[in-house]
C-alpha cells in the first residue's frame, strides 16, 4: 500500500505542475523499448507492465509486484481519464460559448439590416433602437419607402401581423408597440381616404393605446383600413392599364 501511495503522490505532482499534456508526451519517452532504464513511472503508462512500478526487467518477482502493477495501471488510467474527461467539458463548454456568440452575432447583423442601431460601448440594449423614425419594432418596415399604393399596404400588412404577434393581441403592450401601430394608422390614411372615422384618430396617438380594448379595436380598424386599402389601389392600377 505504501508502494501504492507514493506512486499516486508521485502522479498528482506531475499533473499539477506539468500538466495533462505532459503526460501524454511521456508516453512516447521509450516505454515500448524494454532496455530502456530511463523511464519515469509516474510520467508515463507503459505497455510493459513492469515499468509503471519501476521495474526493470519484465518479470515480476512476486504476487505482491503483479498486485502493485495492476494498483499502479489501474490508479493511472484514472488520473488520466479524469483530466481527459476535464479537458472534454472544458472544449464543450468553449464550443458552447462560441455557438451563442455566434448567434448573437447573426441576430445583431440581421436586426442592423432592419435598421437597428449596434449597441455603443460594447453594451447590449433591452430595447429595439432603429435610426429610422419610422420602425419602432424589429422586423418591421417603413411602408413610405414603397414606390406604389399597392406595395405600400401590402408592407402595413406585413407590419400588422408583427404588431398582433408581439402584442399577443393587445395583451402585452410597451410603448414600442403603441408607436408602432400609430405610425402605421397615420401612413394607412395618409395613403388611402375612405373608412377612417374620427375615433380612429385616437388610435393616431400612442398615449392613447395604453388599455387593451383600446389597443385591439384600432388593431382591427387598422386590418379594416389595410384591406379596403389594397383593394383600392388595386382597382386604381387596372384603371391605369386601361389607358
Amino acid at each position: 500500500m505504501e508502494k501504492v501511495k507514493r506512486f499516486f503522490a508521485g502522479v498528482l505532482v506531475c499533473l499539477t505542475v506539468g500538466g495533462v499534456g505532459h503526460v501524454f508526451a511521456a508516453t512516447s519517452n521509450g516505454c515500448d523499448d524494454e532496455a530502456n532504464d530511463r523511464i519515469t513511472p509516474e510520467l508515463a503508462l507503459c505497455s510493459t507492465h513492469i515499468y509503471n512500478i519501476g521495474g526493470t526487467e519484465n518479470v515480476p518477482s512476486g504476487n505482491s509486484d503483479k498486485q502493485l502493477m495492476r494498483d499502479v495501471v489501474a490508479l493511472k488510467t484514472t488520473v488520466m481519464t479524469q483530466q481527459m474527461n476535464k479537458q472534454y467539458e472544458y472544449l464543450e463548454a468553449m464550443i458552447r460559448r462560441f455557438k451563442t456568440q455566434l448567434e448573437k452575432a447573426v441576430l445583431t447583423t440581421s436586426l442592423q439590416a432592419k435598421g437597428a442601431s449596434s449597441s455603443s460601448g460594447g453594451s447590449s440594449s433591452s430595447s429595439f433602437k432603429s435610426n429610422d423614425r419610422s420602425i419602432y419594432l424589429a422586423g418591421v418596415s417603413n411602408c413610405n419607402n414603397e414606390l406604389t399604393s399597392i406595395k405600400v399596404f401590402e408592407c402595413l400588412n406585413n407590419n400588422l401581423n408583427q404588431i398582433y404577434n408581439m402584442s399577443n393581441n393587445g395583451t402585452n403592450l410597451t410603448m414600442e408597440l403603441r408607436k408602432q401601430l400609430a405610425n402605421d394608422y397615420k401612413v394607412a390614411a395618409n395613403n388611402y381616404s375612405g373608412v377612417w372615422t374620427e375615433k380612429d384618430e385616437k388610435c393616431k396617438e400612442p398615449n392613447n393605446l395604453g388599455s387593451r380594448s383600446v389597443f385591439q379595436g384600432c388593431l382591427d380598424g387598422l386590418r379594416a383600413g389595410v384591406r379596403q386599402g389594397y383593394e383600392a389601389a388595386q382597382r386604381n392600377a387596372k384603371q391605369q392599364e386601361k389607358k
